[in-house]
């Protein structure tokens, strides 16, 4: 029997992939997993794609295949890291896979410290509550060195990871880690807040696809009841950290706007919260600004 080849590898690998209920991105799956194998990227992947693979490679590729496949572990997860807003950040068991999604919330968050008059004048204290492994935190200190930055975390693994996601990209010194949950009993004020956090109904986790159900660590799925115990705290919390003019930018589930967006408008410290969609037309991130008292 003739080898096979690396297109053949992957168009079998994306069809058993299917197969499996992998349907999202089946062929992309199959190719990132061949590049790992034959550190390679998929450019010269495309390139070689008519080379014939060896035993040794073909046994190593259906191995990580069916890890995709059968036991539904996520690409980044098979592979120790995924890319962020063009950045690499490794992942560990103990934190959560980075989404896309979330790039739109670091996204905000730089648009408003290179816009807001409040970040021009003088370097601010930006917090990021439940950092996992440090994506959203690290690309703002990468991207806007000269603020403070400061990261909490309930899991000390996950802080470990992130400080390592900090070093790699060379902004250690510009991050404080706490081991502590929400503000870490943050006495000054704030600049800034920014979390995507565990906002998962607890009755909807065993319905999720086990990507994320057996993959992801459940205190990052995990939002209580309703899906916004922790973004209740934020709220109490930030309220009174937040400076003046200071700004909350949460990433949010499906049908959570409105509750969210409630929480602030009541707490009657914040003058502006709006809410904005993700590239799918999701609304999936509220931002409130901390303004004068209106009571």
């Amino acid at each position: 029997m003739a080898p096979l080849t690396v297109g053949q590898a992957v168009r079998k690998s994306a069809g058993y992939l299917r197969e499996k209920g992998v349907v999202d991105s089946p062929k992309l799956d199959a190719e990132l997993l061949l590049c790992e194998v034959l550190r390679t990227d998929r450019i010269h992947l495309y390139m070689d794609w008519q080379k014939p693979l060896m035993e040794l490679e073909v046994a190593a590729y259906r191995d990580l295949v069916r890890r995709r496949g059968q036991e539904r572990e996520p690409v980044a997860r098979i592979l120790g890291w995924k890319e962020f807003c063009g950045r690499r950040f490794d992942l560990s068991p103990a934190v959560f896979v980075p989404r896309p999604e979330t790039e739109g919330l670091a996204e905000r968050a730089l648009d408003l410290l290179r816009t807001e008059r409040l970040y021009e004048s003088q370097p601010a204290a930006v917090l990021e509550v439940g950092t996992g492994s440090g994506c959203i935190v690290v690309s703002l200190a990468a991207e806007e060195g000269q603020h403070r930055y400061l990261a909490t975390d309930v899991s000390a693994e996950a802080l470990e990871m992130a400080r390592k996601n900090a070093v790699r990209h060379h902004v250690d010194r510009r991050i404080e880690f706490r081991h502590e949950p929400l503000l870490a009993g943050w006495k000054g004020q704030l600049g800034m807040i920014v979390s995507n956090p565990p906002y998962i109904e607890r009755a909807t986790i065993p319905a999720l696809e086990p990507e994320v159900r057996v993959h992801d660590p459940m205190p990052a799925l995990d939002g209580g009841e309703d899906g916004l115990d922790v973004v209740r705290g934020i709220a109490r919390e930030g309220g009174k950290c937040l400076a003046q003019g200071g700004w909350i930018l949460l990433e949010i589930g499906e049908g959570q706007a409105k509750p969210v967006s409630s929480l602030f408008h009541d707490s009657g410290q914040f003058d502006r919260v709006k809410v904005e969609k993700d590239l799918a037309g999701i609304p999936r991130y509220v931002l409130a600004r901390k303004g004068p008292a209106h009571r």
